[in-house]
């Protein structure tokens, strides 16, 4: 019981395994996508592709193709693997321009073949009446008889390069005298080298060669076989006439059949083999960060730039003005009229109360820039603001690979380029707080023109009692308390505590523009760290971000590979 239930977990386990390579690899694509080599994620893109339609049909079939040059022998071993005599069905394949597919067992294969592109008349199914002693075990097979790879007619080579992307598994037949072919080794075995244990090298024709000839050969071919990267290749000698080594290659078939792990291994394969050529572009490195201290350094040099201070000073001075205009002694306070608004001296006034508002309640990128008249950053400035953001341009691509270096320069070279408009508009979202008054300077508006009144109407009297005086007529009476008149009263007492609240009403507003003042820098600095994190910082970490998924996602993949 034990042994069924591994037998049963084992491929669902395996599939699993192939599932989180094709997955991590769709990742690190995606994370690489316009920042890797395009012909690399192309093919990454393929892969996964190709992988979901070949897990999608029966993984009961094995998919295995007999490749070779012109000569090699491929169609007489064809044959005699399946029993079959290619000259008796010619009619059904009067040219070697499309392979021959011959399927064993009772599997449905018309999906696959289909999707491998070959037509049914180049489709034979085996028959089990064959005497064949492996037929039943090689159940599931489906064996391919490739066109000449090194064939005159480029119709055939393309079909050969398509199918080789395919298949579950590949058996190359070459003779003693190409088995060296350059082509062979530059187009089709050191691309695949990691494909080494879905391949094995039939050595053919040995029944021409001495004892001595074939150890050579296989020895030299085993050799170049490492030299082009395969770990442990696979060689077996055959003969098609001598019967020799056709047992050792149907065993080969049998197990694989069996174990039913050719398509997921071959599928593991090519995610291996574009993983490692992504890695090589992606490397490794730790991810870079981004410090809080660069960040508040940029923000320090963008709030230098953008005239911070100045504004901030301009909110505390208009602030101090209106209040006095607000709250002053009447006789005294009209003189201030005559001074211009700081705010209104920069713009500020109607940047916040109209185009302010406008940016606030927009989001569109199309608002027109409000551009103050605060004086233009000094050289001094803009080159404390441009060093704040290559320090974090530097930093963030320190150590990564020359791709995504290239990625995190881009990405904030690119925002960087609107980074002064941005300050403008900064400005102009800010509510610099000139749209309300506090309450208390109505109040004190209030009685300082009853205290006003009240002075007025003492030196009304006044007046009206030296009029008298002047008509030599009698006195009116004049009202004292405590022997003083008043008259002087209401014209002294008015006038000192309308000045006295003046003063009051100044200390006060003192207090209150330094809290505006602050306020507003406050907030000013706030859009600014967003303009920081827009423009420069959130690039960057974006792109980390992408750099991140892509290296452990590749990670995953080859460390699927590796437990595999």
């Amino acid at each position: 019981m034990t042994e069924t239930v591994d037998t049963v977990e084992t491929p669902t386990r395996a599939e699993t395994d192939v599932l989180k390579k094709i997955d991590a690899l769709e990742a690190a694509a995606k994370a690489g996508d316009s920042r890797l080599d395009p012909v690399v994620l192309t093919e990454a893109a393929q892969i996964v592709d190709r992988a979901g339609q070949r897990l999608r049909m029966s993984g009961d079939l094995t998919v295995v193709a007999l490749a070779g040059a012109t000569g090699s022998g491929k169609s007489s071993l064809f044959n005699a693997l399946t029993g079959l005599d290619l000259a008796a069905i010619g009619t059904r394949r009067p040219t070697s321009s499309m392979p021959l597919a011959c399927v064993w067992g009772d599997e449905p294969a018309g999906e696959v073949l289909t999707w491998l592109g070959i037509p049914r008349r180049h489709q034979v199914q085996h028959r089990s009446s064959l005497e064949d002693a492996h037929s039943e075990d090689l159940d599931g097979l489906v064996l391919l008889d490739l066109p000449d790879h090194d064939s005159t007619e480029v119709e055939h080579r393309l079909i050969v390069d398509r199918l080789v992307e395919l298949v579950d598994m590949l058996v190359w037949v070459v003779d003693p005298q190409k088995y060296a072919d350059a082509a062979l080794h530059n187009r089709y075995i050191k691309p695949f080298a990691s494909h080494s244990g879905v391949m094995v090298f039939a050595l053919n024709h040995i029944d021409k060669l001495t004892p001595e000839q074939r150890k050579s050969c296989l020895e030299d071919l085993e050799r170049l076989l490492k030299a082009d990267g395969l770990k442990s290749p696979s060689v077996v000698a055959t003969s098609a006439v001598s019967g020799d080594g056709l047992e050792e290659v149907r065993s080969l078939l049998v197990k694989r059949v069996s174990n039913k792990r050719s398509a997921r291994e071959r599928l593991a394969a090519d995610v291996d083999r574009v993983s490692d050529r992504m890695a090589s572009q992606c490397g490794t490195a730790k991810t870079p960060e981004i410090a809080d201290a660069d960040v508040t350094e940029l923000v320090d040099a963008l709030s230098d730039a953008s005239g911070l201070t100045v504004v901030s000073d301009a909110v505390r001075r208009s602030y101090l003005q209106r209040a006095r205009a607000a709250t002053g002694w009447p006789l005294t306070k009209w003189v201030g009229r005559f001074r211009p608004d700081p705010l209104r001296r920069l713009h500020g006034d109607q940047v916040s109360r109209e185009q302010g508002k406008a940016l606030r309640k927009s989001a569109s990128s199309e608002v027109a820039i409000a551009r103050s008249s605060l004086p233009a950053a000094t050289p001094v400035q803009r080159a404390r603001m441009d060093a704040a953001v290559r320090t974090i341009t530097t930093k963030a691509a320190e150590g990564l690979s020359r791709p995504w270096a290239d990625s995190v320069r881009t990405a904030i070279r690119r925002r960087e380029e609107s980074l002064g408009d941005e300050l403008d508009q900064a400005v102009a979202r800010t509510d610099l707080g000139v749209s309300g008054n506090p309450g208390w300077w109505s109040f004190a508006r209030i009685v300082q023109w009853l205290l006003f009144l009240v002075t007025l109407g003492g030196a009304a009297w006044l007046i009206a009692l030296l009029v008298t005086r002047i008509a030599k007529l009698d006195d009116p009476p004049l009202p004292e308390w405590n022997g003083i008149p008043w008259a002087w009263i209401m014209l002294v007492g008015g006038a000192v505590l309308g000045v006295a609240l003046s003063f009051a009403c100044r200390v006060f507003a003192t207090n209150g523009a330094v809290r505006r003042s602050r306020q507003v820098a406050k907030a000013l600095r706030e859009e600014l760290e967003k303009v920081a994190d827009s423009h420069v910082v959130a690039p960057a970490r974006d792109e980390l971000a992408a750099y991140t998924k892509c290296r452990d996602s590749l990670a995953i993949a080859r460390e699927q590979s590796d437990r595999q």
